[in-house]
């Protein structure tokens, strides 16, 4: 393991005392331009890091987050990652990043944020827990923020306005004619899986039309766990004129699908993807798409976080609620 240069050995480096190192290194203090230079030079040829986390413990705060999310590949969640660290880091705050795919790990992570003495979680856990109060975002100490899941009324929370997203791209198949949408999305126990369904029935109610559940697939979000379910919806005798599908992995899926079954896009079949531009701009015909806002959610989070952290946040919780965006690309057509 390389050893840490110490500022003694700066100091002794430069020919000045340990003293002057830390005003030169903190800006905390008076140094001449002709020792700042010195101190400056002699720490960049030692290779001198400062130790950030016994200074921070030092002053009785660590300035580091957690941040725990259900699968760091989701593209989705890394581009809301990207954003709460690139954030936290202005705010000069660290992030400590955490993976957790059952509630076991839910416990293991928030037990271990609070050992590093971390000043707060942001959190969207791969679980909603039956029981809110037995989470352990319920009984941690350190204040939590929880990003689009229902954990209860005890947190403050960012939740993206799945539900009105549906709706809006339901009003604009219906406003081309389509009367039969399938819906593809992943995760009807969790509060997005459950606010598109809401969202899609609502659109449907709305405009006097039966619910049919055979269009509706809510499961795993891989590539071929769409196949099926578009395969069978084809030979349906009413089949979908039009498609939503959550993210690059099930529209994928069902999109293939259509392609073998020698229909067209839009002609046959108008199709309408949920995610980031980022993924879905990839796809041809240009994909219309509703677009979720995770760099305002990221913002929100890192927003609610800091005043929470700092001192500066009501007592109560608060809740943001982020739009959805609908960007009309190509792939849509009036129904025939």
């Amino acid at each position: 393991m390389t050893q840490r240069i110490s500022v003694r050995e700066v100091a002794a480096e430069a020919g000045v005392s340990i003293g002057t190192v830390s005003r030169v290194l903190n800006s905390s203090g008076y140094a001449s331009a002709d020792v700042r230079l010195r101190v400056q030079q002699a720490a960049a040829r030692l290779g001198y890091q400062p130790d950030f986390t016994a200074r921070h413990l030092r002053g009785g705060r660590s300035r580091t987050i957690g941040y725990l999310l259900p699968n760091i590949a989701n593209p989705y969640l890394a581009i809301h990652l990207s954003e709460v660290e690139r954030l936290a880091q202005a705010a000069g705050y660290s992030l400590l990043v955490g993976s957790s795919e059952r509630p076991e790990r839910d416990k293991e992570l928030v037990a271990f944020f609070e050992n590093r003495r971390l000043e707060g979680i942001i959190a969207s856990p791969s679980n909603e827990y039956t029981d809110p109060a037995g989470s352990p975002f319920a009984v941690t100490p350190l204040p939590c923020v929880i990003v689009d899941r229902d954990l209860g009324p005890g947190f403050d929370s960012v939740l993206i306005d799945h539900c009105a997203g549906i709706r809006q791209v339901m009003e604009y198949l219906l406003s081309l004619g389509h009367r039969r949408v399938a819906l593809f999305a992943s995760g009807r126990g969790m509060r997005p899986g459950r606010e598109k369904l809401r969202g899609y029935r609502a659109a449907l109610e709305s405009a006097g039309l039966a619910h049919d559940e055979r269009l509706v697939h809510i499961g795993d979000s891989w590539l071929e766990s769409s196949r099926v379910p578009m395969q069978h919806m084809l030979k349906l005798d009413a089949p979908p004129t039009a498609i939503i599908a959550v993210g690059t992995q099930l529209l994928s899926g069902a999109v293939h699908v259509i392609r073998e079954a020698g229909l067209d896009i839009p002609g046959d079949v108008s199709v309408v993807g949920i995610g980031t531009l980022e993924t879905l701009e990839l796809m041809y015909p240009p994909v219309t798409a509703l677009r979720a806002n995770y760099h305002q959610s990221a913002a929100a989070a890192m927003k609610l976080m800091l005043e929470r952290v700092e001192k500066r946040a009501p007592k109560e919780p608060r809740t943001v609620l982020i739009p959805s965006d609908l960007i009309l690309g190509r792939s849509c057509a009036r129904a025939r």
